[in-house]
């Protein structure tokens, strides 16, 4: 039994593994194990033999040693929260002190804040997975870099890397104070309307079709990126600034649109990052028309 609870934390419940029945005639599958959560009763994850829990709390805890080991502040603070049920848990390093303004921008005091985002899960739809990413103050929207570099992952069936972790964490930030520049070209270039609705629709808002050669583009996704990349156009201009702001804008926002807000926002970070490591983001960035 993994005993590890705790009033003060509520991820830190007790879990434990026991064997799968069939759920027609009641004996144990021999290659399946499932993950109950002993306070409750709940089944939070039904796996395969090799599968080896990672406890929240572990991770929780790892998160904070590796920030230790970074060494690269002591004013932060670690905030885990957990979903259904406890299956999912999903949390942000906040790091005060470590902060950049996009000097270019037109909003007077666009500051975006270096984090640390993290997430666990028992019912095998997350890895633990460790992100550094950018938190811009102005209408609390995460930063989602693209940039791979930044991340560690680890399946079930490994033991957590503490200071791969720390090293993640160091590279991290100076990805991050790197992108001073980046952030400030995309302030000073200037995009037209048509090639942000072109954007779009070869990225974020193109509909899945299992038909080849031909390509949809899911209208609703449309109508609504256009309408979030239209308030910050008025705000920042009509550049990539404004229109990297709006991807990151999307894909943190999702409460109004979605019955499981944090597991849209997962799949929503993931097409943002390949939206931004896409041709056609290169060409937005090169000032080439789409």
């Amino acid at each position: 039994m993994f005993d590890a609870i705790s009033e003060t934390k509520p991820w830190n419940f007790p879990i434990e593994v026991f064997p799968t029945p069939n759920a027609v005639t009641g004996d144990l599958l021999p290659n399946s194990q499932q993950i109950i959560r002993t306070d409750t009763n709940e089944v939070l994850g039904v796996h395969g033999r090799a599968y080896k829990p990672v406890l929240h709390d572990d991770v929780v805890n790892s998160i904070e040693d590796a920030v230790i080991q970074s060494n690269v502040s002591k004013d932060y603070e670690v905030i885990p929260e957990i979903y259904d049920n406890g299956a999912k848990m999903r949390g942000t390093v906040h790091f005060r002190d470590l902060y950049i303004e996009n000097k270019q921008s037109a909003e007077v005091g666009d500051i975006v804040n270096f984090r640390v985002d993290f997430m666990n899960s028992y019912d095998a739809s997350w890895s633990f997975l460790q992100k550094s990413k950018g938190f811009r103050l102005l209408c609390k929207n995460g930063m989602v870099s693209g940039l791979a570099i930044a991340t560690s992952k680890y399946k079930h069936t490994t033991s957590i890397n503490i200071e791969g972790s720390a090293n993640k964490i160091q590279i991290g930030l100076e990805t991050f104070i790197n992108n001073r520049d980046r952030w400030a070209k995309w302030t000073r270039t200037e995009i037209d309307q048509e090639n942000v609705e072109t954007f779009f629709k070869a990225t974020v808002a193109k509909a899945f079709t299992r038909q080849r050669g031909i390509t949809k583009t899911n209208e609703k996704q449309l109508e609504k990126l256009l309408g979030i990349y239209s308030n910050e156009k008025r705000q920042l201009g009509p550049n990539l600034w404004a229109l990297y702001n709006c991807l990151t804008y999307w894909s943190t926002h999702t409460s109004e649109d979605s019955r499981s807000p944090h597991i849209t926002a997962f799949q929503r970070e993931g097409a943002v990052e390949n939206a931004l490591n896409s041709s056609a983001w290169h060409k937005l960035e090169d000032g080439v028309t789409l």
